[in-house]
């Protein structure tokens, strides 16, 4: 920590001193103004048609396009596949990062894609897809934004880790004069809609500038139950959110034997009558269950609240040096995140709360214990003779089928959704100073410190807790008196249930619910008895980063027919931290055992703490280094072929990661006034982030037999730097009034770190659910993967076993198509039209084997959903077209967004339904989509401009995909037709 402080401390001292020497020198002598240096090369003078495949969008551009946010900007990027940033997407790689962002260029993966602002890289988000090193778009300040590019070529040579897959630097707004106020709202069907605002001031010198920004941003939540697609029945899409775990459980009656053991008095019995009642889908079999759909619980959005602050100085110190410093403010809300009522029971007690343990369990599933004497338990006997025989003395309840709340919701919270919060603040400062030795070769020295810190919470159940409370022992939340501490006394062999010593009964069963066949107030659950085992946890992680860069450039005395060599050459230090702190409840070394909270117990081979569902992690304070050299060489051989050569070698002190060294070549030939050629090879690299070196976890969910499990991943000290070759080629047309590119690229990867894919390692073992796997010697190492609930099976998986690996080879390439013909004057104004696509040819990924068995068979992952696999969803047509007219203080633009079909590749889905009994091919593809974005422009006296945009125009609702919400949010949009009104002022 205290090198940590120490660099801290360092970069904020550089960056004051920089800016007080710009605030003296704001009233020196004029200089000349800075040369622009494109994305992609430290050489001054780069042109931006280079050999660089860069896109470059405007602020005007985005204006004219109606303003959109920083995640619809990168969503809709035909580059961009498989964007993180939605709501709620029901994916590992997504959950825990709801209010952030990403980019994903290539479909690569979002933590391949570097981040910039003005060429500075920023900390990554602390959840971001587990620690993965991904930068959270959500907290550009958008206010200050004057343009993006876009580099489309690996970029590691030139800035080494993260460039893998491209670039993306934001870039802020230059030499602005004045002050400008602007202001959006955006309505939304089912929403109360959002609404945005900034306020820009800027000054602009002969010797310098200041920039300064405010920007708030608000979105409110948007309900499943608003869009009908999203809520479908269980025939029409059994995995549109249905889960077989529910409030409504499978239960087996048990009676105590003469010896005092448990046993089972008949086969599982399910509450067929409630599950109806409270609109449930009865499912039928050896272990019956009553389906619940969760996400009448979700939300398409949630409510959000965005604030960032932006300031920037400019100053010429002398002739020959300038200063520059930056610092943002960010910070992100999401006050209420909504998520299903309760979560799975997924661990279940142990014998100190649960007497059944250690006689039944091996007779039976694991799980929970309802003695007789339970106020549920009689009325539902009384109603159900049938299925609960009159000499059973409890009911024994599956763990992996039950919830403590479902139908109904959960009366904690007032609509019924259990209520999380996510929550971001994140800083940066950069400063440094630039300039020109007397022999021509010029300088650039920066320092960077940059941190985000997230805080999420979230509720679950306390296992012992809840089966106390079954028993009778448990407590009112509202207690004053200690709660049941006389049934603590005697160690709970009396006093269940008995008021006047502070011990209470919860129902499980359907009765408790209003609306069920038997409820009454007598069956009701007291709320405050929930608010004592349903507790919520929180977690706060802090990603940071320090950057020290000295770049030096000019150039060569050697004199080719296009010109003199230039040529570009520094060095990098990072220094990256992260730490977490992890509430009591969910810190492995506070509560590591189911029973923690009752007993104090800390030993326990499965120190999993004690909760349902989550998991627990640890605390910890890490850091790591990296230190680079790079060069890079413009090389002008005649008038049409520009060289470009670039070097960077990495190396990684840190947890025995190692070093690197990275070489890439680009050209560009000019064959007459109007076709050009450019091309590049080269080698690419991604060091291991350094959360991924450790051994601790998170746990996310997956959908697995009917419900969710657990997944937990894990850290791999092990890994190595991921490496790629790359390549590019592309013919480049310009003449008259068109502008066209088509450009050729592929990536080669060897040893991609990678999170071992769940879905895979379940159907591995179980193949089609067959247990014929579970003891063999060669699916030992798998097997141990699974924490069960039981016997080994499909049925009983609790928990499931991933870590970060160097997985298999990868290997995509494909096509970027752009064209832009500007007509010129038509019907007295003037009309352009345009647009790009891009063309994924192949995502081929080999054979992944984990602990000796292939997992998955090698396979093409473009042009499918990739559900749960290596790969996110990659469309393989993506693509954007407009129709833009301007006339005097007028524009009118229409945009076309096109997603091409793409198939979900699961068997599963072809299964017959288990209600209907017909195999539901609905979803198998899913249908391309074509919407229509309409943009009105004015510019109005007293420098004011008005934009009108409807976006979604046709409202074309999203296409239908077998998942949770219906939907794929990785690409589709779940608003529909929107209304959107922006207003501009300058003073």
């Amino acid at each position: 920590m205290s090198k940590s402080r120490f660099l801290c401390s360092a970069s904020a001292v550089a960056v004051a001193f920089s800016f007080a020497a710009a605030s003296e020198a704001l009233a020196q002598e004029p200089s000349t103004v800075q040369e622009v240096v494109v994305t992609g090369s430290f050489i001054k003078g780069t042109p931006e048609d280079a050999a660089l495949p860069v896109d470059v969008i405007s602020q005007e551009d985005l204006a004219k396009q109606g303003s959109p946010s920083t995640v619809e900007l990168l969503k809709s990027l035909s580059v961009s596949s498989g964007v993180l940033g939605d709501t709620n997407q029901f994916d590992p790689r997504a959950q825990g990062s709801e209010g952030s962002g990403s980019v994903n260029l290539r479909g690569l993966g979002a933590q391949r894609t570097l981040v910039l602002i003005n060429g500075r890289r920023m900390s990554a988000n602390p959840f971001g897809q587990a620690g993965a090193g991904i930068v959270d778009t959500n907290i550009i300040p958008v206010g200050a934004i004057g343009r993006v590019e876009v580099l489309k070529d690996g970029a590691a040579a030139t800035y080494g880790s993260d460039a893998i897959g491209g670039v993306v630097n934001f870039i802020t707004r230059k030499n602005f004069n004045g002050l400008e106020a602007n202001a959006s709202f955006r309505a939304i069907d089912g929403s109360d809609g959002d609404y945005d605002g900034s306020v820009i001031w800027g000054w602009a010198g002969d010797n310098g500038d200041v920039l300064l920004s405010a920007s708030y941003q608000h979105q409110s939540p948007l309900s499943t139950r608003e869009r009908s697609w999203a809520l479908r029945d269980y025939t029409q899409d059994p995995e549109g959110g249905w889960s077989g775990g529910s409030s409504v459980a499978p239960f087996i009656p048990i009676y105590q034997t003469a010896t005092g053991a448990w046993a089972p008095a008949a086969a599982f019995q399910a509450q067929t009558a409630d599950c109806s009642a409270l609109g449930g889908v009865p499912i039928g079999g050896a272990l019956p269950a009553c389906n619940f759909r969760y996400t009448d619980y979700d939300n398409l959005v949630e409510k959000t609240n965005r604030f960032q602050l932006y300031g920037e100085a400019n100053a010429s110190l002398s002739d020959s040096i300038d200063a520059h410093f930056e610092a943002f403010y960010a910070e992100t809300d999401v006050p209420e995140w909504h998520t299903s009522p309760s979560y799975l029971a997924l661990q279940t007690p142990t014998v100190a709360t649960n007497p059944t343990v250690g006689s039944l369990t091996s007779a039976v599933l694991q799980g929970f214990f309802v003695p007789s004497t339970n106020p549920g338990f009689i009325a539902y006997q009384a109603a159900n003779p049938t299925q609960i025989p009159a000499f059973a003395t409890g009911v024994h309840i599956p763990g992996v089928r039950y919830r403590p709340y479902a139908f109904g919701g959960n009366p904690m919270f007032s609509d019924g959704s259990s209520l999380g919060r996510r929550h971001y603040e994140a800083y940066r400062v950069s400063g440094g100073l630039k300039g020109e030795f007397s022999n021509g070769i010029g300088w650039d020295l920066a320092l960077t410190y940059g941190q985000e810190t997230g805080e999420r919470t979230g509720y679950d159940t306390d296992v012992s807790r809840f089966q106390l409370a079954l028993r009778g022992y448990g407590t009112l939340v509202t207690a004053t008196d200690g709660g049941c501490t006389a049934a603590k006394t005697n160690n709970y062999t009396t006093g269940a249930g008995d008021a006047s010593l502070g011990c209470y009964y919860f129902n499980p069963f359907g009765n408790s619910v209003p609306g069920s066949t038997g409820y009454s107030a007598a069956t009701a659950n007291n709320v405050d008895l929930v608010r004592w085992f349903f507790r919520q946890s929180g977690t706060k992680q802090t990603q940071r980063l320090f950057v020290a860069d000295l770049v030096f450039n000019g150039e060569t005395g050697i004199e080719l027919p296009g010109g003199k060599v230039a040529w570009a050459a520094g060095g990098q230090f990072r220094r990256d931290g992260f730490t977490s702190s992890y509430d009591d409840l969910n810190n492995r070394a506070i509560t590591s055992c189911v029973d923690t909270t009752v007993t104090g117990n800390i030993a326990c081979a499965s120190r999993n703490g004690p909760y349902f569902f989550l998991g627990v992690g640890e605390d910890a304070d890490l850091e790591s280094d990296v230190y680079a050299l790079f060069t890079e060489w413009s090389v002008p051989a005649t008038d049409s072929l520009q060289i470009q050569l670039a070097a960077r070698y990495e190396n990684y002190p840190t947890n025995g990661v190692g070093s690197t060294l990275n070489p890439k070549i680009a050209l560009r030939w000019q064959l007459n006034d109007h076709f050009a050629l450019r091309a590049s090879a080269g080698t690419t690299f991604r060091g291991p982030p350094l959360t991924q070196l450790t051994n601790s976890n998170v746990t996310a969910l997956s959908f697995i037999a009917g419900s969710f499990r657990a997944i937990d991943l894990f850290g791999n000290p092990d890994l190595k730097p991921e490496k790629a070759k790359t390549y590019s080629a592309g013919i480049l047309f310009k003449g008259g009034g068109l502008k066209a590119s088509i450009d050729y690229w592929a990536f080669d990867f060897d040893n991609p770190i990678i999170a071992e894919p769940s879905a895979s390692i379940v159907s591995a073992m179980f193949p089609g659910g067959s247990t014929a796997n579970c003891g063999l010697a060669d699916y030992a190492g798998l097997q141990a993967r699974f924490s069960f609930q039981g016997a080994c099976s499909l049925s009983t998986i609790a928990r499931v076993r991933t870590e970060y690996v160097n997985g298999p080879k990868v290997k995509t390439s494909g096509v970027d198509f752009m064209a832009d013909y500007d007509f010129g004057e038509v019907l007295g104004g003037d009309l352009t039209v345009g647009g790009t696509a891009t063309y994924t040819r192949e995502y081929k990924i080999d054979n992944f084997v984990i602990e000796g068995v292939t997992v998955e068979e090698a396979y093409d992952a473009a042009g499918f959903l990739n559900y749960q696999l290596a790969a996110t969803s990659l469309p393989q047509w993506k693509g954007q077209a407009y129709l833009q007219y301007n006339r005097g203080p007028h524009n009118l633009r229409l945009t076309l967004n096109y997603i091409g079909d793409y198939t979900d590749q699961r068997t599963s889905i072809l299964t017959p339904n288990a209600v209907s009994g017909q195999v539901v091919s609905a979803g198998k593809t899913i249908d391309s989509t074509l919407t229509a974005d309409l943009a009105y422009q004015a510019q109005l006296p007293w420098d004011t401009r008005v934009t009108l945009t409807i976006n979604n125009l046709t409202d074309q609702d999203p296409s239908f995909a077998r998942l949770d919400l219906n939907y794929d949010p990785f690409t589709g949009n779940p608003l529909g037709r929107t209304y959107k009104i922006a207003i501009s002022k300058r003073f």
